[in-house]
């Protein structure tokens, strides 16, 4: 008698197997990639573990630093909540603070594979039916004024310090990119508040393209949700001045952490310059809050003012930044027991 023939494999079966092992084969090669980045920074004497444990005995530098952090990470809250109900989405304060903590987690636990906004924007789609678009539109404004507002610090620390910035490696090696930086911003907010939606090229070519691809439909309602802080201009204002302030609370705590692992002599003009670009750097999703690429970014933009210790300051705000992911973590797991069909959605997002 012949042995029973195994079971036929669907093919949507095989191709989200084929794409769970190329996710798994990327992370490995991400891992094994900043692995050797960062054992050549600590070989080099870049990273110093014994360094950032004596940063732990200095309490008055460490922990300032730390609760600036954790502030900042509550005005994010305020932000979003802001740019929420600018879309007509009302939220309470308590459920836009357990999806700030948990979009939080998720960019922590899967950075690169599924967006911790992503996340947040299926909660909202499912507590508030039809309004996904502007979700997501709100958590790119979000995205967005964080981004410009870190290179209008930078871009005002430059200009604030340039008698005291001329002939250094800073002012040679950032005279370019950080005005261009701030140019684009600046571009944004005007191009932004200036065009109309009939007007709109972008908006134009969006939806020609939507006409061949009816799948870019979602992109065309996203950018429009992005579009609708057009006629809310004292909103965009508030947010831009909140996301200033926040970064340079980010700041005041990078200067303090550097305090703490003994380099007394940093400006903190300076570092007002520098790690807003180092920032933008570790928003590139390649392993938890920026292991690796952070470590590299903040070694060389603080090599620029003359201190070795730029990766054990980013070591220091990592550390901080997966406290607070893994707090995200927590409230994750109070709603797989609260809203098991929701985390039940969520789950089944970041198994393909």
């Amino acid at each position: 008698m012949s042995a029973p023939l195994p079971p036929i494999e669907r093919p949507a079966q095989i191709a989200s197997a084929k794409q769970r092992q190329k996710r798994i084969l990327t992370f490995l090669l991400k891992a094994a990639l900043v692995g050797g980045l960062l054992f050549f920074l600590s070989k080099k004497g870049f990273i110093s573990l014994q360094d950032t444990r004596d940063a732990f005995s200095r309490w008055d530098k460490i922990l300032p630093a730390i609760a600036g952090l954790i502030f900042t990470a509550l005005l994010g809250i305020v932000r979003w909540q802001w740019l929420l109900r600018g879309q007509g989405i009302e939220l309470s304060w308590t459920r836009t603070a357990e999806l700030t903590f948990v979009g939080n987690f998720f960019n922590v636990a899967l950075p690169g594979a599924v967006s911790g906004d992503v996340i947040k924007a299926l909660y909202i789609g499912r507590e508030v039916p039809g309004l996904r678009a502007r979700a997501f539109g709100s958590i790119l404004f979000d995205r967005v004024a964080g981004v410009s507002a870190l290179a209008i610090v930078s871009a005002g620390a430059l200009l604030l310090g340039f008698p005291s910035f001329k002939g250094t490696a800073i002012l040679s090696a950032l005279r370019v990119l950080v005005p261009a930086a701030a140019a684009c911003a600046i571009a944004f907010y005007c191009y932004l508040f200036l065009v109309r939606e009939h007007q709109d090229p972008l908006l134009r070519i969006l939806k020609r393209l939507e006409e061949f691809l009816p799948k870019l439909g979602s992109l065309t309602r996203i950018y429009l949700g992005l579009r609708h802080y057009h006629h809310r201009r004292w909103l965009v204002l508030k947010v831009l001045l909140l996301s200033i302030f926040v970064h340079l609370v980010v700041g005041w705590s990078c200067w303090n952490f550097a305090q703490a692992l003994g380099d007394t002599d940093i400006a903190l003009l300076a570092i007002y310059v520098v790690v807003p670009l180092g920032q933008i750097v570790t928003a590139v999703p390649i392993m938890p809050a920026g292991i690796g690429t952070g470590h590299a970014a903040f070694l060389y933009l603080f090599h620029l003012m003359g201190s070795q210790r730029g990766a054990d300051v980013f070591t220091l705000t990592a550390l901080v930044n997966l406290c607070l992911g893994a707090a995200g973590g927590l409230v994750y797991l109070r709603f797989r027991s609260r809203e098991p069909q929701t985390a039940a959605v969520i789950e089944a997002s970041t198994a393909v």
